[in-house]
């Protein structure tokens, strides 16, 4: 073969490989646009079918991101946001394209602080930490960071972050407030549970006195003067319940008709029907009833009893309605997003260009939607309705 024919060879060689590849490459931006019609129609999971069909059919098509971050939309709207962060990271990580990494980052700083927003009533912590991860999304958006090194230069991100910085604010002081409840409750069981022990060393006392004074072993005078020093210990313990009293009396104002309410308000109701028998029974130790005072203190001790429990169940219901909420939200189905709600729009492969004027959500929008929503929930809630799901 001559070395003329063998480069005619090679050049058609080439010829045949290079539209072999065109090929596929057309196949995925019609199968992307196909998608993209879908998506504009609201059918958001066939779109997604399109997309995974065009990255099947080409996969060299996610170096530009473009499908996978039409993809990403697609479950935004669809508000399964766990895949809407692992398609943008994944856009964020393998595409060439520098405006639609940035597109990427933007999108997953409101996907973060969509789900921060929706822990808030299951799980304050996982909230905080969702926010400042939006947080740190919106400040390696588009434009970066400022010369100074302080806010992004893209003012909608700059407006997002102050929102979310307000947000993780106000969370992190009901934390705090949360930790002052919880600890204030383990403040009062533990002063219940000591005033049950004091109150059953009384009544063994009594019961002790009592006994000696029926076998003579110690003279009347000398049991008169112990029931005294019996009456004034009682006196003193039933000063201390009094104070916890108080303090169940003020934490009672959940509520209505939940079920914590009406458990703090029964140990409020037991512990004082256990003052009114301590305060019995320092009568009868007064008047040397050793007999009826011992009963009356071990009636004082039982609604003592009766009132630890009853806050201890109130303290495991709100743990276990906690870890209710948190269960519930972590298995919440997507939900049909409303329009209001917008973020970059899918783009056509075949465009080099992306469109700058593409809207996008904004947190202040979404705390005040996700406000509403809260509204309306526990209006349905009071009226004894069904709870609505939360439209993102």
């Amino acid at each position: 073969m001559s070395r003329k024919k063998y480069k005619i060879l090679l050049i058609a060689g080439l010829l045949v490989c290079t539209a072999a590849g065109i090929a596929p490459a057309n196949d995925a931006v019609k199968i992307v646009r196909d998608g993209n019609r879908l998506y504009a129609n609201g059918k958001f999971t066939e779109a997604i079918s399109e997309y995974e069909k065009a990255l099947a059919e080409d996969p060299r098509s996610a170096e530009s991101g473009e499908p996978k971050f039409n993809e990403a939309n697609s479950y935004y709207r669809l508000d399964d946001l766990d895949k809407a962060i692992d398609l943008y990271k994944a856009v964020a990580a393998e595409s060439r394209n520098m405006k639609l990494v940035s597109a990427a980052k933007y999108n997953l700083g409101n996907c973060y602080f969509g789900r921060g927003i929706k822990q808030k009533d299951a799980d304050l912590q996982k909230a905080v930490d969702d926010l400042q991860t939006a947080v740190a999304f919106w400040r390696s958006a588009v434009g970066g960071l400022s010369a100074d090194g302080g806010e992004p230069k893209n003012e909608k991100a700059a407006r997002n972050i102050e929102v979310a910085r307000l947000t993780i604010k106000n969370i992190i002081d009901q934390l705090n407030k949360q930790k002052q409840q919880q600890e204030k409750q383990q403040q009062k069981q533990q002063q219940l549970g000591e005033l049950l022990e004091k109150q059953k060393a009384l009544t063994e006392n009594t019961d002790k006195t009592n006994k000696q004074a029926d076998s003579n072993s110690i003279s009347q005078k000398d049991a008169d003067e112990q029931y005294k020093q019996q009456a004034n210990e009682q006196s003193a313990v039933k000063d201390k319940a009094n104070e916890v009293l108080q303090q169940l009396q003020s934490a009672a104002n959940g509520e209505p008709n939940s079920p914590q309410q009406q458990k703090k308000e029964q140990a409020a109701e037991d512990l004082k029907n256990a003052i009114e028998n301590q305060k019995k029974a320092e009568n009868q130790l007064n008047s040397s009833q050793g007999k009826a005072a011992k009963d009356t203190e071990e009636k004082a001790a039982e609604n003592i009893e009766k009132a630890l429990k009853n806050l201890s169940e109130n303290n495991a219901q709100e743990q276990q309605q906690k870890q209710s909420a948190e269960n519930g939200e972590q298995k919440s189905e997507p939900n049909k997003p409303s329009q209001q709600q917008h973020q970059q729009e899918p783009n056509e492969p075949q465009k080099q260009k992306m469109q700058q004027n593409a809207q996008r959500a904004n947190a202040q929008d979404l705390l005040d939607k996700e406000q509403r929503q809260k509204e309306q929930r526990q209006k349905l809630q009071n009226a004894g309705k069904t709870k609505i799901e939360m439209d993102w």
